[in-house]
């Protein structure tokens, strides 16, 4: 009986381990039509038009997600400039006392929402980079920036367009409305392009985070570098305008001597957004600004600005009479442009490189044969 049980165990076995070589032919012939045979067909890419499309709809998807962040992100853009508002107070009629903090104001207000709009644009594309890499196959790098261009931008400028309203609005500058509010979306679009290509050079999202922080610092260090002009400001006042020129916007007095930059660092200065969006203030905010006569004894007796009388006067001892507003945010449309396509750039450098299955197939096998020669 027990050997009976054997037998038929044996005999199940064998029934059961039937299938078995009928697997084994079919995986063999599964890789003779990998070998030999036509390779899968690949996953066609949709149109260009339908890849646009899908993007876009992600983009706007995330912000919705976000929803709740970006409105903090508004909350605090009008936060801030309410704050502004109560450290600088309401300007009334044109002053030389009021000078350097109309300058000083308009300087930390570009800052800020360059500093912020960066920031974000850096953030946002560390977290898309795995799905990014993922997805290559699906899109290119100039469908990617495309939706990026028409969904993120514009919130960019948005927010800093609101902060200019409520600017302008509690401290009552001199400049229209419109140019506060245009300037500052243009710079924060620039900036968040900036960031852009940061993300896109940089070879990971932690890489791009830590070189953000100084590459904005050193555009503010050279948002204003230029040689000194000539003035006929008492001596120790041209030579302080030359260090107020770089490092001190934010105090035209300057408070040192210091040497005309060299030309790398004035290269560097053109490629600032920061300095450009200043300047573009600076110049709507004091052309053609006529200063009370009674406030003329106000006016600083020592620094750049001793004893101005006039907006252009100040934009003649900061270097800027001969630039405007127009001309300035010409420059922001030209850096945005160009970090768009540095942008474009990075992702085609950095995207991930995969190997040939056959050509790893062959070069195994040609491994294999080397060693059974061997």
């Amino acid at each position: 009986e027990g050997g009976g049980r054997q037998a038929e165990g044996g005999g199940r076995q064998a029934e059961g381990g039937g299938p078995r070589p009928r697997h084994r032919a079919t995986a063999a012939e599964g890789g003779g039509a990998g070998a030999g045979g036509a390779a899968p067909e690949r996953r066609r890419r949709p149109r260009l038009l339908r890849r646009l499309a899908l993007l876009l709809r992600r983009s706007w998807r995330q912000n919705w997600r976000d929803r709740w962040v970006n409105g903090l992100r508004l909350c605090v853009s009008g936060g801030l400039a309410l704050v502004f508002g109560e450290i600088f107070g309401r300007f009334g009629a044109p002053s030389a006392a009021q000078i350097a903090e109309r300058v000083a104001l308009l300087s930390y207000a570009s800052i800020n929402m360059s500093m912020m709009a960066m920031m974000k644009a850096l953030d946002l594309f560390g977290r898309e980079r795995v799905v990014i890499d993922r997805e290559r196959a699906l899109y290119g790098a100039a469908e990617y920036l495309l939706a990026k261009m028409a969904t993120e931008l514009p919130l960019d400028a948005a927010f800093a367009g609101g902060f200019g309203l409520l600017l302008h609005w509690r401290i009552g500058l001199r400049l229209p409305r419109t140019t506060l509010v245009g300037t500052l979306s243009l710079a924060a679009a620039t900036c968040a392009a900036l960031g852009l290509a940061i993300g896109a050079l940089a070879p990971s999202a932690d890489l791009a985070l830590a070189a953000g922080i100084p590459v904005m610092i050193v555009h503010m260090a050279l948002r204003a570098a230029h040689p000194a002009p000539r003035t006929s400001v008492p001596s120790i006042s041209s030579r302080a305008l030359a260090w107020g020129q770089v490092l001190g916007i934010l105090n035209p007095a300057g408070t040192a001597e210091t040497k005309p930059p060299s030309a790398a660092v004035s290269l560097a200065s053109h490629a600032s957004p920061i300095k450009w969006s200043i300047r573009a203030l600076c110049c709507a905010e004091l052309r053609g600004m006529e200063l009370e006569r009674r406030s003329l004894k106000e006016a600083p007796r020592m620094g750049g600005l001793a004893l101005v009388r006039s907006g252009d006067e100040v934009l003649e001892r900061l270097g800027l009479s001969g630039s405007s507003c127009r001309q300035c945010c010409g420059r922001l449309g030209r850096l945005l442009a160009a970090e768009l396509a540095l942008a474009y750039v990075g992702l085609r450098l950095q995207r991930p490189k995969y190997t040939s299955m056959a050509q790893a197939r062959a070069e195994e096998e040609r491994e294999r044969g080397g060693v059974d020669g061997a």
